[in-house]
């Protein structure tokens, strides 16, 4: 018989005759391959639309921003007042601040973000109204306000809302404004008037928190960063910022990056922990099958051709996982959106990836076999002797060269895989330092709890507790393997969105500031709080076929002969 032919018709003979549990093999790869897929695909989806609705999320050619009126720093408005004479040119200004808005109906009030904005912004996209057309409505005096502000302090359109001293009539609200994203409304909800009826509210008196924004449109073929690159220098000492769109283009990539990896390490440590799955069913597997791996040894196979059945059965399994892994991703991409949809900017088109599911099937197949070498690596310490002396020789771990290699591969693969997933060699090593610091804490607390399991156990504690914990440490138990899994999903975060909210640092901060304080208002989602018994006992004499029982009262089962 050739060797590889041999392979392959055993490894499909044992996985037609252990279905089941090869199956719970693929579930393990399944959850974590799709996880990546979606949380890839995704990020590539975002990309792409972050990239062709650039314009409209700053809704102008260029911004600048201070603290102070713009028209009362004299550099800023020598630069706005020489763009505005060129042919084609728009300015509008907005003013952003915070406030109390008050209903005089209910008497309930609430704090807003105050903005006030021009005729004609945004230049670029579109504000959606409910009811639609009403955006033009605020240079009549009327205001607009987030949907999530009208339940809040039990009002209706058509209410009229004060505003310091000022009065206006709801006609609306917002649904979509450019540049809108959930997590920047963290102060309160938004309430848009016009900037000529700011004077109204008498509200920019002294210790006012106040944003100052000119937008400005520039004609076709005129170049906004390099006016930008001009005005920075010259603004800078009195604090303005100039902004262009490439600057929020970058800024939200970036930010949308470092959240789809944040992601990606969520989906990855699932993908880890149904590599840990995959470790303690083959190595299950291998033990219910030293029978078949002794008359197989018998029979004139190596212990190289039985490693390569059973690695095939684990590097198959890997690949129908990542297959259905790939296809439920793809299908848990399609709800991400609707998920999502408060705090993304853009309107996503959602496509397959194929680069997303190219590497999620990668990842899947390539942990499935690094994480059953190890187990596997027993196969060759299966003799064919095993057949007559299996109940009185166990099976014994012998580190070698090969073991110290199939650790050494593991190790790497984690760095590898999570290196892929960042986009950093560096990262990928923190990452996997600790995610090895944390099993290395929970395979000490499973070793000790298996240890006082055994030495502290009362015998006056009622039978179901004595015999439960006894469990714990009965011979091939898979107390390590279950501590180990139910401790790494414990590590994992719930709630990825709200980790990966922070904002970036750098240049980066002041944009995200500008904007998260001029569009503010409640979060989407929700905070989150933060008596004895009769046994059997079995007694083992020599070979495996010989055993008595007899019922009495006792404390644990304890198997003898066999050990």
């Amino acid at each position: 018989m050739t060797s590889l032919g041999f392979v392959l018709r055993l490894a499909s003979r044992e996985a037609r005759a252990a279905r089941k549990r090869l199956l719970l093999l693929t579930a393990s790869v399944t959850a974590g391959v799709g996880a990546l897929v979606a949380v890839n695909s995704f990020t590539d989806n975002l990309t792409v639309s972050v990239a062709e609705q650039a314009q409209a999320l700053l809704g102008a050619d260029l911004a600048f921003t201070g603290r102070k009126p713009l028209a009362e720093i004299p550099a800023a408005t020598r630069w706005i007042d020489s763009l505005a004479t060129l042919p084609g040119t728009k300015v509008a200004r907005s003013v952003s601040l915070a406030a109390m808005a008050y209903l005089q109906t209910s008497g309930n009030a609430r704090l807003v973000q105050l903005r006030t904005v021009d005729p004609g912004w945004p230049f670029y996209g579109a504000v959606e109204t409910a009811p639609a057309g009403s955006w033009p409505r605020l240079q009549a005096g009327d205001a607009l306000v987030d949907p999530s502000l009208l339940p809040a302090i039990g009002a209706k359109v058509g209410d009229t809302l004060s505003v310091g001293e000022g009065r206006f009539p709801i006609v609306g609200t917002v649904v979509n404004v450019p540049g809108d994203v959930g997590l920047q409304m963290a102060f309160g909800a938004r309430v848009f008037i016009a900037t000529s009826q700011l004077a109204s509210t008498k509200l920019l008196g002294f210790g006012a928190r106040v944003q100052h924004e000119d937008f400005v449109q520039l004609a076709p073929g005129r170049d906004a960063q390099a006016i930008a690159k001009a005005a920075r220098p010259q603004l800078r000492g009195d604090r303005v910022g100039v902004r262009t769109v490439a600057d929020d283009r970058d800024n939200l990539t970036n930010a949308l990056t470092r959240l789809g990896n944040y992601l990606g390490l969520v989906a990855l440590a699932a993908l880890l922990l149904g590599g840990l799955g995959v470790a303690s069913a083959v190595h299950v597997f291998i033990r219910q099958r030293l029978d078949s791996i002794a008359v197989l040894r018998c029979l004139g196979a190596t212990s190289g051709q039985i490693f390569a059945v059973y690695l095939m059965q684990a590097v198959g399994m890997g690949l129908l996982g990542s297959a259905l892994g790939a296809l439920f991703g793809v299908g848990l991409q399609q709800l991400m959106p609707l998920v999502l949809a408060d705090f993304i900017p853009v309107d996503v088109r959602v496509l397959p990836s194929p680069r997303a599911i190219a590497i999620g099937m990668g990842l899947g197949v390539w942990t499935s076999a690094v994480f059953a070498l190890l187990p596997l690596l027993g196969i060759r310490e299966i003799s064919p002797l095993a057949t007559l002396r299996r109940s009185v020789t166990p099976l014994r771990i012998r580190w070698d060269l090969y073991r110290v290699l199939a650790v050494a591969a593991l190790v790497a693969s984690v760095v590898g895989l999570a290196a892929v997933q960042v986009g950093s060699l560096v990262q990928g090593a923190w990452f996997a330092a600790a995610v090895g610091g944390a099993l290395l804490v929970l395979w000490l607390a499973s070793l000790g709890l298996m240890w006082a399991a055994r030495r502290f156990t009362p015998a006056s504690w009622p039978y179901l507790w004595r015999q439960g914990l006894a469990n714990l440490h009965r011979p091939a138990n898979q107390t390590v393997t279950v501590v180990l899994a139910l401790g790494f999903r414990g590590l994992s975060p719930d709630d990825a969105v709200h980790c990966a909210a922070q904002p970036p640092a750098g240049p980066e901060a002041r944009r995200w500031g500008q904007v998260g304080a001029a569009q503010s208002g409640p979060l989407r989602h929700p905070a989150r709080p933060a008596s004895g018994g009769q046994c059997r006992r079995w007694h083992r004499r020599g070979s495996r076929g010989t055993a008595s029982s007899r019922s009495s009262r006792c404390g644990s089962p304890r198997s003898r002969g066999g050990r």
